[in-house]
């Protein structure tokens, strides 16, 4: 994304994009051994997904579909678009925003989401403490929420429930929930099946009945309890993570992150490839540009020298949702 201090504004997608043979998109591996397949140079960056002075007066792209911004189509997987049209949904509340404005946004934990999810979930709620918590409940991940914590495990219930036994398989779907970034990365592919009123994946039966009683099941399966209490990470040294010593101080945490998959402020704790993971802002950067300095969170520290000062220097700040002002030496 590119701004100046005229008021322009663009956005050009970078990246050498491999021209393919018609009908291939790159999502899936295709024998290298055969001549057809062999790439024919690269996509030049103005068949790329740029634009420039939109006419909403702004750009916002948060891991979503942006090919309708260009000729070529180099996104063939991409993220759902809630975090994105939230962070729009911000910006179109005013006209002129102020920094304090940007850090809103940039901490912001709505989920619309959940809020979609909710409009056919709401009526199948139990009439129990638990089913009245996420019936209250205001779509926002923040950390002392335990209607965050409710929704998940029905969300997660439904996912192993309809993709499941009439599906992929009971063991490979909780396989890839609990140890792979599947559920992670393309969520609104199944979401757009968990939506629908009437699938396949829901083998003949109408989509509430068959929700109810999984609704009602993951909600009585044990006592709710905050968003932060199941949001943990422990932020481990790249090379001596969980060897030394916690006293020494190379590994910091474990770190409770706010958020979910769907706010603008993402925070998924996930396993992947045999680890634990997580998907959240590493770096917040606001720039106001007719001023010489930036507002910066950085979640640890500009050094990698575990008895340098400014080992996680930035961390306490990151977690709090605090900014540092950087400005030019003069």
């Amino acid at each position: 994304v590119l701004a100046d201090r005229a008021g322009a504004i663009g956005y050009q997608m970078s990246g050498l994009m491999p021209r393919r043979r018609e009908g291939v998109s790159g999502f899936v591996p295709l024998p290298g051994w055969e001549p057809a397949n062999d790439w024919r140079g690269f996509v030049p960056p103005e068949e790329l997904p740029r634009c420039i002075n939109p006419e909403c007066g702004y750009i916002a792209t948060a891991n979503n579909d942006l090919n309708h911004l260009g000729v070529a189509r180099p996104i063939n997987a991409p993220m759902g678009d809630y975090r994105a049209r939230r962070i729009e949904e911000l910006l179109e509340q005013g006209r002129k925003h102020t920094e304090a404005d940007m850090f809103a946004i940039q901490q912001d934990v709505y989920s619309l989401q959940a809020e979609r999810f909710m409009e056919v979930l709401r009526p199948l709620l139990p009439d129990t403490p638990q089913g009245r918590a996420l019936r209250d409940w205001d779509y926002c991940y923040d950390l002392a929420s335990t209607g965050a914590h409710l929704f998940e495990r029905v969300y997660r219930a439904l996912l192993l429930a309809i993709f499941g036994e009439g599906g992929f398989g009971s063991q490979a779907t909780a396989f890839l929930a609990a140890e792979s970034g599947i559920f992670v990365d393309f969520y609104a592919n199944f979401d757009r099946i968990l939506l629908s009123e009437n699938s396949v994946w829901f083998g003949g039966k109408a989509r509430d009945d068959l929700y109810r009683p999984i609704v009602a099941e993951a909600l009585a399966a044990a006592p709710a309890q905050a968003w932060g209490a199941s949001q943990q990470v422990t932020l481990s040294h790249i090379l001596f993570g969980g060897r030394l010593p916690r006293l020494l101080g190379f590994d910091r945490g474990p770190v409770a992150i706010k958020g979910g998959r769907a706010t603008p402020h993402q925070g998924q704790i996930y396993r992947s490839g045999g680890r634990t993971t997580s998907f959240a802002p590493s770096l917040r950067i606001v720039a106001d540009l007719a001023a010489d300095h930036l507002q910066t969170s950085m979640s640890g520290g500009p050094s990698d020298r575990r008895f340098s000062r400014f080992y996680c220097s930035d961390l306490e700040r990151w977690i709090e949702g605090r900014y540092k002002r950087l400005v030019p030496l003069p």
